[in-house]
């Protein structure tokens, strides 16, 4: 394991306790669930759901998540709190893991995460699961990963480009929780902890100078930035960012921008405080997280027109 791995696995082991401290009663989890048919233990994902929503006789909304890490390192089982949050609320969740660079180029990577979203029709064979109500969520680098999902998914030039297989379910809604959405500009920036050339290296398939002078090397650099594939036929989203993220610092605002210039229906929050930082919204027992949450599964509720008894008032900490 190098030092831009250790780095990121390091943010998930320290963050694992305060990021999964709260559970939801009645949520059911169907451990490393296949989406490729295959024996690979890194192309399965875990199904939560609420045990009375299984028999209920209703369709229900699904989200496909996909946890972040720095693209190369992450792990589902760090995010079980967040699965379960959405699944008490009434969403089937595909929690999912991928192959990552450097084993697999960022390409593969992507056509991971088009199986997955396929794979959820399977799913809906044995599962209350509306397929035409799916949600896209991640954060970080899986806010990325959601984000280049969707471009793919509303145009086939781009996918096409990139040679991704057909995306057979497209998402209906989005959950961008504080993620990076232009990749050239990030690496191109500060050297995050003098992990950035090393990390760029690994996700791009070849050795990025550390000046990154020869990032445009790269064959697929006009397309892996999503906040420029933004168009008009994208879904609706939901957005969160910390104003003073130490990794993705202004990320968040730029694509809601983008959003915006193409019309498409979002809703935006933003995280005020040094403490409130990166991926804040995991750590659901801290009251702007908590918000934070809830104005998402509003937002999610209302533009897919699903109704849960479980759903809570706003109440607003004002990041204080």
């Amino acid at each position: 394991m190098n030092k831009a791995q250790l780095v990121f696995k390091a943010i998930d082991v320290f963050g694992d306790a305060p990021q999964n401290a709260v559970h939801y009663p009645g949520i059911v989890r169907f451990p490393d669930i296949s989406y490729t048919g295959d024996d690979c233990k890194y192309t399965v994902g875990d199904l939560y759901f609420k045990r009375t929503d299984l028999r209920d006789g209703k369709k229900h909304p699904v989200m496909l998540y996909i946890h972040g890490g720095g693209f190369i390192k992450g792990d589902k089982d760090y995010r079980v709190t967040n699965s379960e949050f959405f699944a008490h609320y009434g969403y089937f969740v595909f929690n999912i893991d991928y192959r990552m660079p450097p084993d697999v180029a960022l390409t593969e990577n992507f056509s991971d995460i088009i199986k997955a979203i396929n794979f959820l029709t399977e799913l809906s064979k044995d599962y209350n699961i509306d397929v035409d109500r799916i949600v896209v969520s991640g954060d970080s680098s899986g806010a990325y990963q959601t984000a280049m999902l969707a471009a793919a998914s509303f145009d086939d030039e781009l996918r096409t480009a990139l040679g991704l297989p057909e995306i057979k379910n497209k998402p209906a809604a989005l959950a961008l929780m504080c993620g990076l959405y232009d990749l050239q500009q990030l690496l191109s920036g500060p050297r995050l902890f003098g992990v950035i050339p090393e990390t760029a290296s690994m996700i791009l398939g070849f050795k990025v100078k550390n000046d990154m002078s020869n990032l445009g090397d790269y064959e697929y650099i006009n397309f892996i930035s999503p906040v420029h594939l933004v168009n008009e036929k994208w879904c609706p989203a939901f957005m969160t960012w910390a104003e003073e993220d130490i990794i993705c610092a202004g990320q968040g605002p730029t694509m809601a921008q983008a959003l915006a210039d193409n019309g498409i229906v979002h809703e935006t929050f933003a995280a005020k405080g040094l403490i409130r930082n990166h991926c804040y919204h995991l750590m659901l027992n801290m009251p702007t997280a908590k918000e934070c949450m809830n104005r998402c599964i509003h937002f999610l509720n209302t533009v897919l027109k699903h109704e849960d008894e479980n759903e809570e008032p706003i109440k607003s900490d004002e990041n204080k």
